[in-house]
């Protein structure tokens, strides 16, 4: 049966919105990680550091067709309540390099080194498996900046990632725990690994401001500004 020129035109119309919506382009506009995992990496980076120390990041990057590059960045504490805090951003390679990177080097006065994306999975999933089994959930925009992996096997890297400090979890509170806070972690720990299971140092009062760790947190803040201005 014939149809009218109306009729026609309406098709075409619903056509040409399906068509958009299916074309729809990736921009730094977009905030879910999962559609940047399929570009290849351009680095994984964490501090030299890293376990010595407890406390820092993992930037697991990408570099988009446009040149931009697509990045999660997670505060790890490797030494016992595992991933603190997680965001995922797309900006300039120019923004990266002098907004980014350059912030991160100049809290606490630290380096950081590159290593292989396999080995940066597979120290987040242990991590994850190691603080889960002491009680402690990682930051809820953890799943979402997750999703950068993509595909990425842990398996084939030959590292080998030990956490807690001297063979224990080791808590040492930070200036945006309250003593609620410190006291609900401790009462995890004994009851995950038994009142000598875990070794602590609780921090009072000054001494706190003269910890890195509220450095560390600032410039996560930062970052956490850019990353609302990029939404």
């Amino acid at each position: 049966m014939a149809i009218s020129e109306q009729q026609r035109q309406k098709k075409l119309a619903k056509k040409k919105q399906k068509r958009g919506l299916t074309v729809k382009k990736v921009t730094p506009t977009m905030t879910k990680a999962k559609p940047y995992a399929k570009y290849p990496i351009h680095e994984c980076l964490i501090p030299e550091d890293l376990f010595s120390s407890g406390l820092g990041e993992l930037v697991v990057a990408r570099r988009t067709p446009s040149g931009d590059i697509a990045f999660s960045a997670f505060v790890i504490d490797v030494f016992c309540l595992g991933v603190k805090d997680a965001m995922f951003l797309v900006m300039s390679e120019d923004e990266y390099e002098q907004r980014i990177k350059v912030e991160m080097i100049r809290t606490a006065d630290r380096t950081f080194e590159k290593i292989h994306q396999s080995s940066a999975k597979k120290l987040l999933d242990g991590l994850l498996n190691y603080s889960k089994e002491l009680g402690f959930l990682p930051h809820p925009d953890y799943k979402n900046a997750y999703d950068i992996f993509g595909d990425i096997d842990a398996s084939v890297s030959p590292e080998i990632y030990s956490y807690g400090k001297e063979g224990k979890p080791f808590y040492m509170n930070g200036p945006y725990e309250s003593e609620a806070d410190s006291k609900r972690i401790l009462k995890t720990l004994t009851k995950s690994c038994g009142a000598d299971g875990f070794d602590t140092l609780i921090m009072l009062g000054d001494d706190i401001d003269d910890m890195e760790y509220i450095e560390y947190m600032e410039a996560m803040e930062d970052m956490e500004d850019m990353e609302d201005d990029f939404r």
